[in-house]
């Protein structure tokens, strides 16, 4: 009974994923890519102008014996485009979600302007939030688009610190901020299945 249960889900999902393929478009962000985030993306037409798709980032990376830039997260997204999906301007609404451990090093632009304790400390924690976005596809060819994007919002952002040199500590001390952030920074190539272009 379960083989048969399992069986028609499957071939009821292959039946939608079809139905729905020239719906559907695959992505990744070329900037992300160039600051080590390997990332993908998905999105799925649910009207004329109106989407829906979830990114996935994943930097799993420790550059040299301290510097960490580890993280990942998640971001899912709400797109109202004007002329039609995958077309042009849309403005997006999009939670965000996932968690980090950085340091070891300064920041390029702010050095010790901000999280003066970057260089020597690790910060660890989990952030949740949510923001608007905006973008623009441009068409390439019948199954390709080129995307630019930018996002800002708000996060709340747990986290504590441990010393990068010298013993760890016994127990943490978890800080809680409420912070406006980038959201998304983006030059994604986009492929669309069976575009109709």
């Amino acid at each position: 009974m379960n083989k048969k249960i399992i069986l028609s889900l499957l071939l009821a999902g292959c039946c939608w994923f079809g139905a729905m393929a020239q719906q559907v478009a695959v992505k990744t962000n070329l900037l992300y890519w160039a600051a080590t985030t390997p990332n993908l993306g998905a999105e799925v037409a649910v009207s004329k102008h109106s989407t829906i798709g979830m990114t996935a980032n994943y930097n799993p990376w420790t550059i040299g014996s301290d510097n960490r830039i580890q993280h990942w997260f998640l971001r899912p997204e709400y797109r109202y485009w004007v002329t039609e999906k995958y077309t042009r301007l849309y403005f997006g609404f999009h939670a965000i979600g996932g968690k980090f451990e950085v340091g070891g090093f300064k920041l390029p632009v702010l050095g010790n302007r901000f999280l003066t304790g970057l260089p020597s400390n690790y910060y660890k924690g989990s952030f949740v939030g949510a923001g608007f976005s905006i973008g623009y596809q441009f068409y390439v060819s019948p199954h390709w688009n080129l995307e630019l994007s930018a996002g800002a919002g708000l996060a709340r952002i747990d986290y504590h610190t441990e010393p990068i040199n010298g013993p760890r500590p016994a127990s943490y001390n978890d800080r809680r901020r409420v912070l406006p952030i980038p959201t998304e920074v983006g030059v994604s190539f986009v492929y669309l299945f069976n575009s109709k272009k």
